[in-house]
């Protein structure tokens, strides 16, 4: 899914990814900013993982989580959001992921780091 085509947010922007094809990307997410999708159906089998592509040009280190129909609800997976070398370069992390199954509002939301930027994310893939 195309992390652009949130229909929630909060403390994120948009913005236009410099490599070919890449599109936008949800930019400079910080500690305690969240973006939301509605109605991500993962059917009746739980994914087991998840990739992520992402880029931080950030010193901190913190993870990026994925949730269940609040940014507080049942934690799906998360991923490490720690430098990839700089806001435009991008790499693919793949995490474990369980617990989804049918119909939910997935958040994507920025945790821990020291209240500076953590990632940018350009689109994220569940699979079993």
């Amino acid at each position: 899914m195309g992390a652009s085509y949130y229909d929630e947010q909060r403390g994120t922007q948009v913005e236009r990814c410099t490599d070919s094809g890449c599109g936008q990307n949800v930019g400079y997410l910080t500690p305690g900013d969240h973006v939301a999708y509605a109605d991500v159906d993962f059917g009746a089998t739980p994914p087991t993982s998840v990739t992520t592509r992402i880029a931080s040009g950030s010193t901190a280190n913190g993870t990026l989580q994925f949730r269940l129909d609040s940014p507080t609800g049942p934690l799906v997976a998360t991923v490490p959001a720690a430098s990839t070398g700089g806001w435009q370069t991008w790499t693919s992390r793949t995490s474990a992921a369980s617990g989804a199954t049918g119909v939910h509002r997935l958040y994507l939301v920025a945790t821990g780091g020291t209240g500076g930027d953590l990632a940018n994310v350009n689109w994220f893939q569940f699979a079993r």
